[in-house]
């Protein structure tokens, strides 16, 4: 079956990458155009092209810069002419391709590297900013620039990392482990991730993994 976006609230298009959703791309509706979030791997390009066929694309925001999220950054801008926007702090980063912004050496080993191809950025986040009617959130911890994406009135959250649910089923999640290797700042980025949890917000929308409409069981997933 050719990948296809599915829409997860109003506006909001979340496309599986890599299989069981363990690696999204999340398209939100804006008064200008399409915004991408997040591109995935270097060789998620050809699933991104089928995806995006026929739409255009106004802006490619990324929520982190690493390089399962901005592997095919640089392609996708290339190819609809999009501007780039990320965090402050990852954007220099990005830039010069100092990636290796992981406390464990699997993330510096095998992340680091699959941002081959890089661009400069156009836009550079920082808390407070707008992207598609969705506020932008510092949530550092993950990356140095790590951002959220937060509407307040449908309370719809947009996260690059968190509890990782694998269940296909919103409201009955399950929960998948990561090292806590693949943190820059692993404490950081648990405050990071309380914060959000405080929000309760009433969908999660995760680049990992499958969507989350129960605010309780994901607040003790960000605790545990």
């Amino acid at each position: 079956m050719a990948p296809q976006l599915r829409e997860v609230a109003d506006g909001v298009h979340l496309g599986a990458l890599a299989p069981a959703a363990l690696l999204n791309t999340v398209l939100i509706e804006g008064p200008d155009g399409d915004v991408v979030v997040d591109a995935g791997f270097p060789w998620s390009a050809r699933r991104l092209a089928v995806m995006l066929r026929g739409r255009h694309v106004a802006e490619h925001a990324v929520t982190h810069a690493h390089g399962d999220h901005v592997g095919s950054s640089a392609w996708l801008c290339r190819q609809t002419g999009a501007p780039l926007a990320m965090g402050e702090a990852d954007a220099g980063r990005f830039e010069e391709g100092r990636l290796d912004t992981h406390s464990g050496a699997l993330g510096r080993a095998v992340l680091a590297p699959l941002a081959r191809e890089r661009r400069p950025v156009d836009r550079r986040l920082v808390e407070g900013d707008r992207v598609a009617g969705f506020a932008v959130l510092a949530v550092p911890g993950h990356s140095p620039g790590t951002l959220a994406l937060w509407r307040a009135e449908d309370r719809v959250l947009v996260v690059g990392d968190g509890p990782v649910n694998v269940s296909g089923d919103p409201r009955s999640p399950r929960w998948l482990p990561l090292p806590r290797g693949l943190h820059d700042d692993p404490e950081q980025a648990a405050a990071s991730r309380r914060r959000l949890a405080a929000l309760r917000p009433a969908l999660v929308v995760a680049l990992h993994g499958r969507p989350v409409a129960a605010p309780d069981r994901w607040a003790r997933a960000v605790e545990a």
